[in-house]
């Protein structure tokens, strides 16, 4: 019998597979940027161009992994980035990966707007689920909704910046994407020959906005018809808002979607780590990749101040470049899904073993120790890709 490992032995490996098993409009959720995608696709150019320079003659090593953050230690330096509307691409997701993150030792990180909600995810996290906000601008749903996850155990609040407005996503309105799913005629046949979606759907029931739907009359009726965009409600967040965030949640308070050194160096004295990302590619078409601006944010934020990054980081490799240019954590989003869409919850078991096995294997061959001796390695780039930028 052939083993995963030797039919699947990268992410990409699983994708033809994903997409086979699970609707048109939740492939295209899944697989979809923004505008022309060309900040998605940039990601992978990016990831694609840098490079690693070994230096050997020095031994044989045992690879150890384990990272310590905000005073746990991890398994490994990467987590489970949040993904909203999970349950859309594969029923039952948000439950399988809480499982899994628990299981491995690893963050999982809930979005504001998954389909399973605060309360029914927290069991599975055993007090060590991280929980993204997308800021309300309604602030009473912005503090019960830190309530509910203080009160369930979320020990680490990630607060999403880069979400001033709601995106275009022009092949989701192409592909009718919604949640609940639009019953029509096109989503029903994209339903039925999806059987394996079908039956998950029937046993975790319709996708909705488990955590999000307490608020829907709050919202009006005209944001719930808005579809996808309008269910990410009216947003808001300045620097007096983080400080209303900080004097209620007790805990590590991350900011994610800086892309600025500006903004990141003022974040210090918000919160207790920076979280780097273009939002996979999904909010604005015209942002650079995340780790074109790292090293010269690693460079002036100094060594000890914690810088989490995710976007586009699809493999091993891409993790150990985000932690040579400057990256403390990875964390990572759609390779986890397309695990799940392809082989159920053994496939996002699958997707964390080909991660982790790639990572171990580099530090192998570079004989680096530990996670402080692989990001000493010498980085070398096949493209001029990193920003400077041009104050007028």
């Amino acid at each position: 019998m052939v083993s995963l490992a030797d039919k699947y032995p990268r992410i990409s490996d699983m994708k033809d597979k994903a997409i086979k098993r699970i609707p048109h409009f939740a492939a295209e959720y899944l697989l979809s940027g923004t505008g022309y995608d060309r900040a998605m696709d940039h990601n992978q150019e990016v990831l694609k161009n840098i490079f690693l320079t070994p230096r050997y003659v020095k031994g044989t090593v045992e690879a150890d992994l384990r990272t310590k953050l905000f005073n746990r230690t991890y398994s490994t330096p990467f987590g489970i980035a949040p993904v909203g509307m999970t349950s859309l691409i594969w029923p039952g997701a948000e439950i399988d990966l809480a499982k899994l993150a628990n299981n491995k030792n690893i963050p999982y990180t809930l979005s504001t707007v998954a389909c399973a909600s605060i309360e029914k995810v927290a069991p599975h996290l055993d007090g060590k689920g991280w929980f993204q906000l997308y800021p309300p601008k309604d602030k009473i749903i912005r503090d019960d909704l830190l309530k509910r996850a203080s009160d369930n155990g979320y020990e680490v609040l990630v607060i999403t910046s880069d979400i001033p407005a709601s995106s275009r996503r022009e092949r989701l309105r192409m592909a009718g994407v919604s949640v609940p799913p639009k019953i029509n005629f096109r989503t029903v046949f994209q339903a039925a020959v999806s059987p394996f979606w079908s039956l998950g759907v029937l046993k975790h029931g319709m996708p909705r906005f488990g955590t999000m739907d307490k608020y829907q009359k709050s919202q009006g009726n005209n944001k719930i018809k808005k579809g996808y965009a309008g269910s990410q409600m009216d947003r808001f967040l300045d620097w007096q808002y983080l400080e209303e965030v900080r004097s209620i949640w007790k805990g590590p308070i991350v900011l994610k979607g800086l892309m600025d050194s500006r903004d990141a160096l003022k974040a210090k004295d918000y919160v207790d780590a920076i979280y780097l990302s273009n939002h996979g590619g999904r909010q604005l078409d015209l942002a650079p990749s995340p780790m074109q601006v790292l090293p010269q944010i690693r460079k002036e934020l100094g060594n000890d101040y914690p810088i989490l990054i995710d976007s586009g980081f699809y493999s091993g490799q891409d993790v150990v470049k985000g932690l040579m240019l400057g990256a403390d954590f990875v964390m990572i989003g759609r390779p986890f899904i397309i695990g799940l869409a392809a082989l159920g919850s053994k496939g996002a078991e699958h997707a964390h073993y080909i991660i982790k096995d790639e990572i171990e294997n580099i530090m192998e061959q570079v004989c680096a120790v530990n996670i402080k001796e692989l990001k000493n390695q010498k980085v070398s780039t096949g493209k001029d890709f990193f920003l400077n930028y041009i104050e007028y």
